[in-house]
């Protein structure tokens, strides 16, 4: 039973770490997404700088 339970605790892990990676990879790819996408005025944000902002935790201001 040990065993076992030390099987799905390594697997669980490497899951985490799995879709911890996915996360730094998509806050990359978002963070590029408002570099591209940063508005040359303010009240000039376009929707995908909105939806990358909003994703990485800021306020859309509409």
């Amino acid at each position: 039973m040990g065993q076992v339970y030390k099987q799905l605790e390594m697997e669980r892990f490497i899951e985490l770490k799995r879709a911890e990676e996915e996360n730094v990879k998509l806050r990359k790819a978002l963070e590029k997404v408002m570099e591209v996408e940063a508005p040359i005025m303010e009240g000039w944000e376009t929707p995908a700088y909105k939806i990358a902002q909003e994703a990485l935790g800021g306020e859309s201001h509409e």
